[in-house]
């Protein structure tokens, strides 16, 4: 007896064949770049807040007390004309370490008074923060805080003394903030 022809598998291999060379022959998808123009434009206007600076309103006065034990410094200051809203409320005080303007700690503050009116305060720092009795320099500064925590350039005033407080003097300037 002689096995029959798979005829299934041959009617399957002359089914596949064209759809293979089909596929093989067939060309692939083209490469395409696409663009694009947008006519549309847009408009805006902002500026930044700039927090503005204390001024003095008179010359800052250091006096160094006797032999220079008791030392204060008074700075005399206000916010620019041209700003609204910025009052004692909005004001740090700072002092001098190393160069370095570093904001008042709440424990130092009690070394520090300011009294007075938006249009002139005057702020008086003493004893701990300037001991003057071996000379030297001291630093103490005020700056306002705005919106947001931005803060404003310190108005700084400079004391220095000799031993025991001789030839006090005291001078203003202004330093960006850290």
């Amino acid at each position: 007896m002689r096995p029959r022809p798979r005829t299934g598998l041959r009617r399957a291999l002359a089914a596949a064949l064209p759809l293979a060379l089909l596929l093989g022959l067939a060309p692939g998808a083209n490469e395409t770049e696409a663009a694009w123009a947008d006519v549309e434009a847009a408009r805006g206007v902002f500026t930044a807040l700039k927090v503005p600076t204390p001024v003095s309103t008179a010359a800052c006065v250091t006096t160094p007390g006797p032999l220079g034990l008791s030392p204060t410094v008074t700075v005399n200051w206000r916010a620019p004309a041209t700003a609204t809203g910025y009052t004692l409320a909005q004001a740090e005080f700072g002092y001098s370490t190393g160069g370095l303007l570093l904001p008042l700690t709440s424990a130092l503050l009690g070394n520090v008074s300011t009294t007075g009116t938006p249009a002139a305060y005057s702020t008086v720092a003493s004893g701990g923060l300037l001991g003057g009795l071996l000379g030297g320099t001291s630093t103490v500064a005020v700056r306002f805080i705005g919106p947001g925590g931005w803060r404003s350039s310190w108005l700084v005033a400079t004391a220095t003394m000799g031993l025991a407080g001789a030839n006090p003097t005291c001078t203003l300037s202004e330093a960006p903030s850290a």
